[in-house]
C-alpha cells in the first residue's frame, strides 16, 4: 500500500535514497516518489491517506468511508456484512472509493462458503 502513495512533489526532496554502483563509483542519489516501506513516516502516512480519503469521500461513498475510518487497521480491513448482498455492495463501494485514491484492494476473504468460492483468499 505504501508504493500507492504519492509524496507531493515539493516533500520529494526530503525523502532520498544514497547509491553507489561500487567502491569506485560515484554516489547516485534518488528522491522518491512514493511513500517507501521501512520509513518511519511510513505507518502514519498510510492510516493518514486513507482516513483524508474516508472523509474526503464521505457524500460519496458513506458505507465505504465509514469502514475506512472504523475497520481498517494499517492497510487490512476487518469488517462484515449481514448477507451476501450487502457485502457485494459494500466491496464494490470500498473498491470504488480506494480507486478515488488510487490503491486497489486485495486478499478478500470471507467465512460464507458462496463469497469464498468467488473470492479464494491468495
Amino acid at each position: 500500500m505504501f508504493r500507492q502513495i504519492e509524496i507531493n512533489p515539493s516533500q520529494r526532496k526530503y525523502l532520498k535514497i544514497l547509491w553507489k554502483e561500487g567502491p569506485e563509483e560515484n554516489v547516485k542519489v534518488f528522491a522518491l516518489k512514493t511513500v517507501t516501506y521501512g520509513t518511519t513516516s511510513a505507518p502514519f502516512l498510510a492510516t493518514r491517506t486513507l482516513q483524508q480519503l474516508a472523509k474526503d469521500e464521505m457524500e460519496n461513498f458513506p458505507i465505504a468511508s465509514k469502514v475506512l475510518l472504523e475497520d481498517f487497521y494499517m492497510d487490512d480491513c476487518l469488517s462484515g456484512a449481514s448477507d451476501i448482498n450487502q457485502f457485494m455492495a459494500l466491496k464494490k463501494e470500498l473498491g470504488e472509493l480506494l480507486l478515488r485514491g488510487g490503491m486497489t484492494l486485495h486478499k478478500w476473504r470471507s467465512s460464507a462458503s458462496s463469497e469464498s468460492d468467488l473470492y479464494p483468499f491468495k
